[in-house]
């Protein structure tokens, strides 16, 4: 038994590398407003009854979940959407699906083999060699409506990489539903997923599938905030990942909140080993997240959860979702340790010993500065060009050049190299103050318009020695957000 197991081990770390499609960014948003999660798994032990045994995904003989006794329908199962507010404006809806897929039927028989002049017995498994590659069409039904097909972005799909996990081939998909979510009343209700395919029967590692709807509203209550989606698909394996999330301004003081939001497959509930953890920023080390429902080192465990509560309604509402892992997790930001004010970087990593996943969905959403939230959807006021080779100079140039003007009279006309914007003067002085015990310059100007204290480091009339500048400030920790500003030119 443990010379298969370390045989697997080499397997799997031999096909690490091309099993997975990096995570990017899809989606950024910077509005006031909350999100909500929604999914269900499309695999279990029944068909429609809801499933609370805590079994192991490799011995349990997966079936498709059917629920909407509709012949048209293989597969489906439901979640409802409860929006704080029931006639909110939605801003953005994904919808995400993903399975393990070799083969439609797999199934598993005990082998006896000799080796050293003894007998061992071993599974071995096996599929009916049948497997569509249409993957990324579903049925999709909102509430009061009747079922959309819906034919979303394949992100990932490893059967059509050769060698690349071959007893499994795990894919996702991807649609952006916003438009459909707008033309649907009422918002709130019953939504439904069909025709998602994945393998019945035994797969090595267990079968497992399902798929979730995320969801961004406004809300006149809610506090600015930064929203932003990241599509890929990895495998996560005795090496850690590491995600980082950018182009958001946290607030300059007070207590901040922070969601993320993941999606994966093949976390089972029994086997222990896999974590996520956050860049603690005062301890200068990675903070492993955990709840009720989430230990440490068992994040990832056949669950759909948020917070710290089960996500149940939905139907059917196994609590054992079979390798289905979604939720949104509210950070424990204790003396704002992982989210501190006035901060545009945060750090996700995975890793797992022993109980390999794959991640497939992430989000993170943070509560943010208004004056951020100001400025980055007014996209003509400034410019941040990070230091990389998707832009050539021509480009930088082109784009400074086109910026919108910004006019305050008691101010030196020129394009300004900003560092920070604060809307209280203590708070820019202190900023100010560290600027200068590191040997910078720093200079600033209060805009009389709303009182906001702009925090730079140069000024010129000329447009290609500001463009210098400041890809040389882009190189420096300090400086990742250094932006222009053209005021009075």
């Amino acid at each position: 038994m443990k010379n298969n197991l370390l045989l697997t081990i080499l397997l799997l770390n031999s096909i690490y590398s091309t099993c997975q499609q990096r995570f990017y960014p899809n989606t950024k948003l910077y509005v006031n407003g909350n999100s909500a999660l929604i999914g269900n798994n499309i695999l279990s032990k029944h068909s429609k009854k809801s499933i609370n045994e805590n079994l192991i995904n490799d011995f349990t003989e997966m079936k498709f979940i059917d629920v909407d006794d509709n012949a048209e329908t293989f597969s489906s199962s439901q979640a409802n959407l409860k929006l704080i507010e029931a006639n909110a404006e939605i801003e953005y809806a994904a919808l995400y699906w993903s399975a393990i897929y070799a083969s439609d039927k797999g199934k598993k028989e005990l082998k006896s083999f000799k080796r050293k002049g003894k007998l061992y017995k071993k599974y071995v498994y096996k599929g009916n060699d049948t497997r569509s590659t249409n993957v990324n069409t579903v049925l999709f039904k909102t509430p009061n409506s009747n079922y959309n097909r819906i034919t979303g972005k394949v992100i990932f799909d490893a059967f059509n990489i050769k060698d690349t996990l071959p007893e499994i081939k795990p894919y996702v998909c991807y649609a952006d539903v916003t438009q459909l979510l707008k033309n649907n009343t009422p918002l709130n209700g019953t939504y439904t997923v069909a025709n998602i395919k994945a393998t019945e029967g035994f797969v090595s590692g267990g079968s497992a599938g399902g798929w979730l709807l995320y969801v961004i509203y406004k809300s006149k209550t809610a506090t600015p905030k930064y929203f932003t989606t990241y599509n890929g698909f990895l495998s996560v394996f005795r090496e850690p990942v590491t995600i980082r999330f950018n182009d958001f301004k946290t607030p300059e003081e007070g207590k901040i909140e922070t969601s993320l939001l993941l999606g994966a497959l093949e976390g089972d509930q029994k086997f222990k080993s896999d974590h996520c953890s956050f860049y603690n920023y005062q301890t200068n080390s990675y903070t492993p997240l955990s709840n009720n429902l989430r230990p440490k080192l068992n994040f990832f465990n056949s669950t759909i959860s948020i917070d710290n509560t089960n996500f149940i309604d939905r139907h059917p509402n196994s609590v054992n979702t079979f390798g289905f892992d979604a939720l949104k997790f509210k950070l424990p930001n204790k003396n704002n340790s992982l989210i501190a004010p006035n901060i545009s970087e945060a750090t996700l990593q995975l890793n797992s010993k022993a109980d390999q996943f794959y991640l497939f969905f992430v989000a993170f959403e943070t509560e943010i500065s208004p004056i951020y939230k100001a400025l980055k959807n007014d996209e003509n006021a400034i410019v941040v060009l990070h230091n990389n080779n998707n832009t050539s100079e021509d480009e930088g140039l082109t784009k400074i050049k086109k910026l919108k003007t910004t006019i305050i009279p008691s101010v030196e006309k020129g394009y300004y190299l900003v560092t920070n914007v604060f809307s209280k003067k203590n708070n820019a002085a202190n900023w100010i103050k560290n600027l200068k015990d590191k040997g910078y310059t720093p200079k600033s100007f209060v805009n009389p318009e709303n009182g906001w204290v702009y925090v730079y480091l140069d000024i010129n009339l000329n447009l290609i020695a500001i463009y210098q500048k400041q890809k040389e400030f882009l190189k420096l920790n300090d400086f990742k957000d250094i932006w222009v500003l053209k005021i009075n030119l």
